[in-house]
Order: C-alpha cells, then sequence, then structure tokens
C-alpha cells in the first residue's frame, strides 16, 4: 500500500469516528473537505460511495425524520450551506452536484391555512442533475434525470429530463439532449 493510499485510508477511518460521535454509521463514510455536516433526526440516512461535502463556510444541514427515508446516490457533490429535510423521503440520484445554499424540502413544516393540512410530498432529483445556488426544490417535485436548476428558482412540480428550469415557480427554459451515461464533468 502506498503513502497516499494510506493517508486516504486514515482520514476515512477518522471520518468514520466523527460520524459515530454524532450517532451515524454509514456504509459507505462521505467525503468532507472543510467541516463535517450538520446530521439531525433518526431516519435512515444513506450515502453512496463517493459523496462529498464541502464545507468551508458553513456546513451542511440533513435532517431525516422518524420513519423517513433520505438516500444520497453515487458520486453526489453538496456545497456549502445545502440544507436537506426529509419527512418522508428524498432520493437523489448519483453524479448530481448541489450548489452553495439550495434547498430540497418534502414538507411545507406547517399548514398554510387551517383548512389545509400541512404538505408532505416525496421529493425525487434524478441522475446527473446540477442544482444552482439558492435554488429550492420543495414538496413533491420530480426531477429528471441530467436536468439543470438555475440559481434561485424555485421547483414545485415536475421537471423534465435534460431541461434547464428557472425562476420562481421553476419554467422549463430550455431542453437539450445528452447520452444517457454522460455525466457533466
Amino acid at each position: 500500500m502506498g503513502a497516499r493510499s494510506l493517508l486516504r485510508g486514515i482520514a476515512r477511518a477518522v471520518r468514520r469516528a466523527r460520524f459515530r460521535l454524532q450517532g451515524r454509521s454509514f456504509a459507505h463514510v462521505p467525503g468532507v473537505i472543510g467541516g463535517l455536516p450538520n446530521l439531525g433526526g433518526d431516519g435512515a440516512l444513506s450515502f453512496g460511495p463517493g459523496v462529498v461535502f464541502r464545507s468551508t463556510r458553513s456546513p451542511a444541514r440533513l435532517r431525516c425524520e422518524t420513519g423517513a427515508e433520505l438516500a444520497i446516490g453515487d458520486d453526489v457533490f453538496i456545497n456549502d450551506a445545502v440544507t436537506i429535510v426529509a419527512a418522508r423521503r428524498v432520493t437523489v440520484g448519483a453524479h448530481t452536484k448541489i450548489g452553495d445554499g439550495a434547498m430540497v424540502y418534502d414538507t411545507d413544516f406547517h399548514p398554510v391555512s387551517p383548512d389545509l393540512p400541512t404538505r408532505v410530498a416525496p421529493v425525487s432529483i434524478g441522475r446527473n442533475v446540477w442544482i444552482g445556488a439558492r435554488a429550492m426544490v420543495l414538496a413533491g417535485a420530480e426531477v429528471g434525470d441530467h436536468a439543470v436548476i438555475a440559481a434561485g428558482a424555485v421547483v414545485r412540480g415536475r421537471v423534465p429530463p435534460r431541461s434547464v428550469v428557472a425562476g420562481s415557480p421553476a419554467k422549463v427554459v430550455r431542453t437539450f439532449e445528452c447520452a444517457d451515461d454522460w455525466v457533466r464533468p
């Protein structure tokens, strides 16, 4: 085993120990650049291999409520100050990139009016999606593979695969072609 490989193994063991101190254990320990993410709740939280958090200015915050599931796919990149909350289920597909300050919620947290219950609906984010800085993905959203959510966009509903959405509420502003196996660099 080379020195570089040994150092990676030691770093992974240290991260695993630090996550265990937060009461978490993972089959695949995420990489961390900067500080550890804040992990809350006692629901089922999982990471695929190659997940990386960059928290050099402000840590990411992930919360998975009792009975909920939060599944982050392989090789997902999560930037500074990202917030993800799962009250029921949030899934993030492989190779997705999530920009600074983006938010993903599968719940509205409280009712809008006395006659409307609190909305809780699963969120599904496809493979190779790019979520721009400060974008919001809200309860019930379904984001197709290879989609791009522009910075500051608010998504509630379906985003077609291979499309770019922008605005509040988010609307398709462009579509594009790419191979199914294409991965954004």
